[in-house]
């Protein structure tokens, strides 16, 4: 996801829910109208409304139910929002300690600015200032998001550098887990749709395996495969019309169908057939050091998250208890 698509689907969603405040429960010193506050960052009502309202517009987009207001549920939802809300201000704070190699320049905030204003609200400022407002964001807000954007993946770029899988290590992994590299047999249909059985039988009388794509193209009705010269994909039980079906899975590999009708018309069908096989670790090679590497780099990323959470613990101040991670949480 883009940084300008990240920040559009914060921004853009329906009014700020009134949830209840919280700022000030439980003995907290923090403000009012504060949530949390990280080193000298303060975390701010309005923020946790708009992510807790965003994840319920969404549930009910979906048709799901959303936890109520007082619930243990709704509790759960309110401290994950407050969890990512304090990391994005950890992410702002280790961007500064980092300097000049990972901090956001005021020229590419405003860069991202613009494209979200382009792309989201048709290039018109003042559209994007109105429903900031609607939100309960300022704009101040608005570029904070787009910095942690910015600078969280300039940070994690540091935590995973370097980090890599050489192809032994593709061998081993390839060795220890050789279900992973099985292909099944597959069935890939390809057809030729006319309205009438003459045609059928005129065009399967001419058909052969190397002319069959340009025959579909040429007398095919079928307008989802025609261009394709009548590739239908991979087929399975039960995806086909039950007269269709049963000739295409019964067909060998290559072997083209006589005439065939179904409610759609007359079809002169074709197959190919690749075989189950287990993937050679030469060949799975590349995919492994990309997959795997990637699984490192993951790994690493979240042990850097978990670590930062644990390092400003210490300097995090919450409104209320409930809103504080449950332990072992990495933010």
């Amino acid at each position: 996801m883009t940084r300008a698509r990240h920040l559009a689907i914060l921004v853009l969603t329906a009014a700020v829910l009134g949830a209840v405040s919280l700022a000030g429960c439980g003995g907290s010193s923090l403000p009012d109208g504060v949530v949390a506050r990280v080193g000298d960052q303060d975390i701010s009502q309005a923020e946790l409304d708009q992510i807790v309202n965003q994840q319920a517009q969404a549930a009910e987009q979906q048709g799901q139910a959303f936890s109520e207001p007082g619930s243990e549920e709704y509790a759960t939802v309110q401290r994950l929002a407050v969890e990512g809300l304090v990391f994005t201000r950890i992410v702002l704070l280790e961007a500064e300690k980092c300097g000049t190699p990972c901090v956001a320049t005021t020229a590419e905030v405003a860069a991202d600015r613009n494209r979200i204003i382009k792309e989201n609200f048709g290039g018109d400022s003042e559209k994007f200032a109105e429903y900031l407002t609607e939100e309960g964001l300022t704009a101040a807000d608005a570029d904070r998001i787009i910095r942690a954007g910015i600078e969280e993946p300039r940070l994690t770029a540091r935590v995973t550098k370097g980090i890599t899988v050489t192809p032994a290590q593709a061998l081993a992994y390839c060795v220890a887990h050789p279900d992973e590299f099985k292909e099944p047999t597959t069935r890939e249909a390809s057809h030729i749709l006319v309205k009438t059985e003459a045609e059928a039988e005129a065009i399967r009388a001419q058909a052969t395996t190397a002319n069959f794509a340009d025959l579909a193209r040429q007398y095919s009705t079928d307008p989802g495969s025609k261009d394709q010269g009548g590739d239908l994909g991979t087929i399975q039980t039960g995806a086909l019309v039950p007269e269709f079906e049963k000739v295409a899975l019964a067909l060998d590999d290559g072997e083209i169908s006589d005439p065939v009708e179904t409610q759609f018309g007359w079809h002169i069908i074709t197959v190919r057939v690749s075989q189950a096989r287990d993937i050679p670790c030469d060949e799975a090679e590349a995919q492994i050091i990309s997959s795997q590497t990637q699984v490192k780099r993951n790994e690493a990323i979240q042990k850097w998250r978990t670590g930062l959470v644990t390092a400003w613990a210490p300097k995090t101040v919450y409104a209320d208890p409930s809103l504080e991670p449950v332990s072992g949480a990495t933010g």
